[in-house]
């Protein structure tokens, strides 16, 4: 039997020991209590994922799809993540131009400057946190450029999102700081869309969210709040957490962290192969339409819930040789770390182009750099793990 609640105390510790006997003794484990199935391997993950039986229109896709809470406290946006086709379909086709390759080329002389900039104040310390100090001053910046809102809101906002996902110790329920956030973020894109209205400037995310139509008719409240919210934390949460489980570890392995200086062609597999072992976010899920049948046999009734175990399926033995092993030269073929078919993460390729720019000008500047082990702080949540803070000195 399996001893498993994403809740639980020794789950937030470490989920892995807990992920390898999932995949072994129960796949498709059910836990009466949130009337949800868990998979935890990458085929099945890969398949369910794809399949159009489990909707995303349930309200969330987060972890608070198996508590019934609203994430906005009685105000439930509509993200692009949460609908199904073909209402998603027709949203995502007039976004996604906002997120093409050639964009994210666009965009990577400034996140070059950025990095340089913040790297400039950081080494004049010899010591900062690569969180922060770095990826995070430069994640929310280029999220806000591709948007369209001021970027001396940046930092402000990335301190609303850091808070929104905190639990009560012990307690399947948010701390008050995180419920304060949350209604922060809400009224701050709220006003950003009010002065918007009034200051039009005909460029940007934000504005293009405004006047779009679909069917001849614009995004309600709900869609348009719901996707600033879904890429203002998209732009800001992971892709941060991803970089800094880079850099912890290159530095457990210095053997591959001087390869990757000595041949810069190795920046993407590097980066790829952390984006797979250090995968933030723990897991997401659906709800059955109708009676389905997932891993191998399991029947799932309409209404019930499906949770993906992103991390699990991204350590599957049955997907990747010692999955546990970081391996700069896997060059894994896929990954579920920006999910997979209708609901593929659209910032995937901003991510990519961040990450190693990122990686790349530190390591560029500080080869040497030590991880200050004792100074870290890891995350202790149900939907989000890896660093909150990882402090390194040069």
């Amino acid at each position: 039997m399996v001893d498993f609640d994403p809740f639980s105390e020794s789950y937030y510790d470490d989920p892995f020991p807990i992920y390898a006997r999932m995949r072994a003794d129960a796949p498709a484990l059910y836990l009466e209590k949130y009337d949800c199935f868990f998979l935890s391997r990458f085929q099945d993950c890969w398949d369910s994922a794809a399949d159009g039986r489990f909707s995303t229109s349930a309200g969330t896709t987060s972890i608070d799809l198996l508590l019934e809470e609203d994430v906005f406290a009685g105000k439930p946006l509509t993200p692009l993540g949460h609908l199904d086709p073909p209402r998603h379909t027709q949203v995502r086709k007039r976004i996604a131009p906002y997120f093409l390759p050639r964009e994210a080329g666009k965009l990577e002389a400034l996140a070059r400057k950025l990095a340089g900039d913040f790297l400039d104040e950081a080494l004049a310390h010899g010591r900062f946190d690569v969180i922060g100090d770095y990826a995070m001053r430069l994640s929310v910046r280029i999220a806000f450029t591709i948007l369209g809102l001021p970027l001396e809101d940046a930092d402000h906002v990335a301190g609303r999102v850091n808070t929104a996902f905190q639990r009560t110790w012990g307690e399947a329920q948010s701390t008050a700081a995180a419920q304060s956030a949350r209604g922060d973020l809400g009224t701050y894109l709220e006003h950003s869309v009010e002065e918007r209205r009034r200051r039009p400037t005909g460029a940007g995310l934000l504005e293009h969210l405004m006047t779009m139509e679909v069917e001849g008719k614009q995004l309600s409240r709900e869609e348009l709040l719901g996707n600033l919210q879904l890429v203002v934390i998209g732009g800001t949460e992971t892709l941060p957490k991803a970089f800094a489980g880079a850099i912890h570890r290159l530095h457990e392995n210095p053997e591959q962290r001087a390869e990757v200086i000595s041949n810069p062609a190795l920046l993407p597999d590097a980066f790829w192969e952390a984006l797979r072992i250090e995968m933030p976010t723990l897991m997401l899920g659906r709800k059955a339409r109708v009676e389905a049948e997932i891993a191998g046999g399991t029947r799932v009734m309409p209404g019930q819930k499906l949770m993906f175990l992103w991390a699990s399926a991204n350590r599957d033995e049955r997907e990747f040789h010692e999955p546990d092993r970081f391996d700069i030269h896997r060059r894994a073929p896929r990954i579920l770390s920006f999910s997979h078919a209708t609901h593929r993460c659209m910032g995937a390729h901003f991510a990519l182009m961040e990450g190693q720019v990122l990686l790349g000008e530190l390591l560029a500047r500080a080869p040497e750099y030590v991880v200050l082990e004792g100074e870290s702080q890891r995350l202790r949540s149900e939907f989000f793990r890896g660093f909150s803070k990882l402090p390194i000195e040069v």
